[in-house]
């Protein structure tokens, strides 16, 4: 199961949750407040590389 970042509507509670792909946010309950007002957040994403060197090494300079 997916990841999926929400935002309570109700007290404002960003929160994380395991759900199905198809579970309408209407069915989502805050963890905080317990109400159903979940609004879904775009959420960024992590990658991880393979190679010894990274790209992002050399962007930002040495690792000391």
């Amino acid at each position: 199961m997916p990841l999926y970042e929400y935002r309570c509507r109700a007290c404002g509670a960003e929160f994380e949750q395991l759900v199905r792909w198809n579970t309408p946010p209407e069915e989502i309950e805050c963890p905080h407040c317990g109400r159903r007002e979940a609004e879904k957040r775009l959420s960024r994403f992590a990658a991880r590389g393979t190679d010894s060197g990274s790209r992002r090494d050399a962007a930002c300079g040495p690792i000391t």
